[in-house]
């Protein structure tokens, strides 16, 4: 497995799924959402200008877009009743490798509510929490939503702030 690296960028995916995206630096935040949209180096959607922006006023020369689940879908609601097994281990395949070629400072929650929208999600997110070696730190930005989940970067305002991010104890409610 490889990622596709050209002017600056890094990519793993296709029309239908992808991996991930991201402009890596020296100090990176690797970010998690829960589904890819059509967004592909050159050619940002909005939640991709945000995450850019949001990381670089807060010290992080390089970002990298990952999602709990790979499959391409413009609104979490148009993803599958049911995860392809196939899809979430290729996708943590794609995770370890990533891991282990960029140096990842922080890892950003931004994955808003969707996560309780599939069974699926949350369990994806126990299975990449114990594939991940290493002591990442966790943050969420902002205010949790009503329903105690990090906010989805599009729905946050640019003054928010990092908070440190309990996620072991929080995915213990999808074990």
């Amino acid at each position: 497995m490889m990622f596709t690296e050209k002017d600056g960028w890094i990519y793993t995916g296709n029309a239908d799924e992808r991996y991930v995206l991201g402009q890596p630096g020296v100090r990176n935040m690797l970010v998690f959402g829960i589904n890819p949209s059509t967004a592909v180096p050159g050619k940002d959607d909005p939640t991709i200008r945000k995450v850019r922006k949001i990381t670089s006023v807060s010290g992080y020369d390089g970002w990298i877009m990952v999602n709990l689940y790979p499959a391409i879908a413009s609104h979490p609601e148009d993803l599958p009743e049911n995860a392809d097994k196939g899809l979430l281990r290729k996708n943590l395949k794609y995770l370890k490798q990533l891991q282990e070629q960029y140096r990842i400072d922080a890892v950003w929650a931004a994955w808003g509510d969707a996560i309780d929208s599939r069974d699926y999600l949350g369990k994806a997110l126990v299975q990449i929490q114990e594939a991940l070696d290493g002591d990442f730190q966790w943050y969420y930005r902002g205010k949790m939503t009503r329903k105690r989940n990090p906010r989805h970067p599009l729905y946050m305002k640019e003054q928010e702030t990092f908070s440190w991010f309990p996620v072991f104890d929080y995915a213990t409610v999808y074990m």
